[in-house]
């Protein structure tokens, strides 16, 4: 990707490209930010224009490096992401399967972890998650001694370098501390507590902030009526870029308000023949959306408190404002709290992958009695 095509975040790709004008380029930088924020497409625009042979503030999209790096297979750019462990491979390691990450990564350059999961999955079976092993940590090793190929710089970019195990950080140690000349390690993290402190201390970190709506408008393309979709979408994946394309691209997850609505009636009357296939409903749908929906229905209660108070209008649908108009006096200070804790549970056993359908039928049968819960003086 080049600089231009990156929304935000403007103050980091200016100090990106005044390295690469001052000719002062690191051995080792760490791009940190959240799950679908913009780091490794930050990360790839400022391995670019390291080697980009024209002299212009953003790489020049015409040299014969700048070319390569449009299909990610320059021969002196190195990916190194997490990988299934497979038998049938001699050795664990990324150039395995580096035509299907680039592939991925080309066409989605705001890639979770959960979707390459997904996507290898395909054709491994296992319960383990990808990880990077040391048979990687030797690979990447064995490529430093080489002759670089035509580059300036010779780019190992490692994505989620928290998924390497003990062994594999130390062995990278030593390359980080003192990499051959010409060599610039790009690290792409979410998360830095999984990460040696050693190894940490020896990159640039460079923090990078999450989307705002305005930048997932002009991101997205998008048109600026579509501005109150995106503030929900922004607020409820957390500025997860990736996730709100997908969403807005199957236009069935949207509908996070209907399943709402129909189930806080539900819930409020306790009528168990219509939450059954409720349940039933909502346990159809992926991980991801049913977190999503719980997320959808925190923001709900809290814009219910937040009206209460300071009696703002809403950015909302007609319709969704008149629903949270007729819901808001169910809603306090005092069960608030105690929703919003109910709905961050059913996420996190979700994400222990917990009796869907138990979840979501213990949280209803405990919002009966929350939804009717008044303050007392």
């Amino acid at each position: 990707m080049l600089f231009k095509e990156i929304e935000g975040n403007i103050q980091i790709k200016q100090n990106l490209k005044k390295i690469r004008k001052t000719n002062q380029v690191g051995h080792a930088y760490l791009f940190l930010g959240g799950q679908g924020s913009a780091k490794l497409a930050l990360a790839l625009a400022f391995a670019r224009i390291i080697n980009c042979t024209s002299d212009k503030e953003d790489s020049c999209f015409k040299c014969s490096s700048c070319t390569k790096y449009s299909t990610l297979k320059h021969p002196d750019l190195h990916l190194i992401f997490p990988v299934l462990k497979d038998s049938k491979k001699k050795r664990q390691i990324s150039d395995n399967y580096l035509n299907k990450f680039r592939g991925e990564v080309i066409k989605n350059p705001y890639l979770s972890y959960a979707d390459w999961n997904k996507i290898m999955s395909v054709d491994i079976k296992t319960k383990q998650e990808p990880k990077i092993y040391k048979d990687e940590a030797n690979n990447i090793k064995n490529k430093t001694t080489l002759k670089k190929n035509e580059a300036e710089f010779r780019v190992f970019l490692i994505w989620f370098p928290e998924k390497m195990n003990l062994e594999t950080s130390n062995k990278l140690l030593k390359l980080l501390e003192e990499p051959p000349k010409g060599t610039v390690f790009l690290l792409v993290s979410e998360n830095t507590n999984n990460i040696l402190p050693t190894l940490i201390s020896r990159t640039q970190l460079i923090k990078i902030k999450r989307f705002n709506t305005h930048e997932i408008i002009k991101q997205l393309q998008l048109e600026e009526k579509d501005f109150s979709l995106a503030q929900e979408l922004n607020t409820m994946t957390s500025g997860d870029l990736g996730q709100i394309n997908k969403i807005l691209q199957n236009k069935e997850e949207t509908d996070y308000f209907e399943l709402f609505s129909e189930w806080s009636r539900i819930s409020y009357k306790m009528n168990i023949k219509q939450l059954i296939p409720w349940v039933d409903k909502i346990s159809q749908r992926t991980k991801e959306q049913q977190k999503l929906f719980c997320s959808y229905s925190i923001n709900i209660i809290r814009e219910c408190i937040v009206l209460d108070f300071q009696q703002k209008e809403t950015t909302r649908k007609r319709e969704e404002e008149k629903f949270i108009k007729n819901f808001k006096p169910f809603i306090n200070t005092r069960n608030a709290v105690l929703i919003i804790k109910e709905f961050e549970d059913v996420i996190v056993g979700i994400k222990r992958n917990g009796n869907i359908k138990i979840l979501f039928f213990n949280l209803s049968m405990k919002m009966e009695s929350l939804l009717r819960t008044k303050i007392t003086a």
